[in-house]
């Protein structure tokens, strides 16, 4: 199993666990709203849980998207496995010579390279040596010439001539024979290094024409494969990108979990605190209503006393009851009516049976 792969199932095991926390949650609080309808004929509602508000659909899609990429992956890593075992196949089936005890080191080259130069200069003693020669041949062939002209009386000096020339053809003879028979010697070595280095050749060429073959089963395996390696790389980037859009929903399902305790602890909160508010709400309407009474008994029993003496024009607005104060309740005050009892409900007409009826003074 891939990395990638571990990671998506470690977080198919943590999504799969957060919703059946999330389906186990029931939500028991009237105030909250249900999807479900009662059953048109039993009328009995299905149970309410945390689940019902979150939406199955996107995780599922989210989960088929990572399984489709990680698919596609497995396939382009199952054809690249293939095409990697085809290219070991190959470069195993290629024969490479077995390396001969045939040594080529720089210090043997350059024996060579000193070999040809002293053949060279073995050559030119040889050239210079029968140069030699043929200058003592000419010189016994212009005193063959005159003593025939001389009718064949050999003088003292061409016989002298005859005799020196004679004694250094011998030596240099000699001097060719020694030189040739180091010329032999040097080509024989020569010639043996030749074979010794024709066969490294032919070894080395052998040697690396095998390794050409697989260098060209390698580049071609990575040629069919670059293409792939971008198809692949694309997907790996889908999949993470999935991955963490699946990490996100897990994380915001396990904070709606928890959020939901602090919202049960608000909505008591706010029950408590609606109590409060009513039982300071209904403590100031019961003042003012007690005011307001109070207020009409003096005022009604000053009309009733000073009233008839007093002419109308002079203070009409005497005979005005007092105003009346209500406290007006603002916003959704009824989301939490479950929590007032019958005995503190306030009836907004408590005070009606005390209404101002000043008697006229006409």
């Amino acid at each position: 199993m891939s990395l990638k792969e571990q990671q998506a199932d470690d977080l198919r095991q943590e999504m799969a666990t957060i919703i059946e926390l999330l389906k186990d949650r029931e939500v028991v609080e009237n105030e909250f709203r249900s999807p479900h309808v009662p059953d048109s004929e039993s009328g009995e509602v299905k149970k309410h849980t945390l689940y019902d508000h979150i939406d199955q659909e996107a995780v599922d899609a989210l989960q088929v998207r990572v399984n489709d990429c990680l698919n596609e992956l497995r396939i382009i890593g199952n054809a690249n496995h293939e095409q990697c075992a085809q290219a070991l196949r190959k470069i195993d089936g290629i024969v490479i010579p077995a390396a001969e005890d045939i040594s080529v080191t720089w210090e043997g080259v350059e024996a060579i390279g000193k070999l040809v130069d002293e053949s060279q200069s073995a050559a030119d003693e040889i050239a210079q040596d029968v140069q030699s020669i043929d200058h003592h041949c000419d010189q016994l062939r212009d005193t063959i010439r005159d003593m025939e002209l001389e009718g064949g009386v050999l003088s003292m000096d061409d016989y002298n001539v005859l005799l020196r020339d004679t004694n250094e053809v011998s030596g240099i003879v000699a001097d060719l024979g020694e030189t040739l028979a180091g010329v032999r010697r040097r080509a024989d070595e020569i010639n043996v290094r030749f074979l010794q280095y024709s066969a490294f050749y032919d070894e080395s060429t052998r040697r690396f024409a095998a390794v050409a073959q697989i260098a060209e089963i390698g580049q071609q395996y990575v040629q069919d494969v670059a293409s792939e390696q971008m198809q692949y790389a694309a997907l790996a980037s889908a999949v993470d990108t999935a991955l963490e859009d699946m990490w996100g929903l897990v994380t915001w399902y396990r904070q709606f979990h928890s959020a939901y305790d602090g919202l049960i602890a608000e909505v008591h909160r706010r029950r408590q605190a609606q109590r409060e508010l009513l039982g300071a709400v209904e403590d100031m309407r019961a003042r003012l209503d007690a005011v307001h009474v109070e207020e009409l008994r003096v005022r009604a029993a000053f009309v009733d006393r000073e009233g008839p003496f007093l002419p109308s024009d002079l203070c009409p607005f005497i005979q005005d009851p007092p105003p009346r104060y209500t406290v007006e309740e603002a916003g959704d005050v009824g989301r939490f009516a479950s929590v007032q009892s019958h005995e503190t409900r306030y009836s907004k007409h408590i005070a009606d049976s005390h209404a101002f009826n000043p008697p006229s003074l006409t």
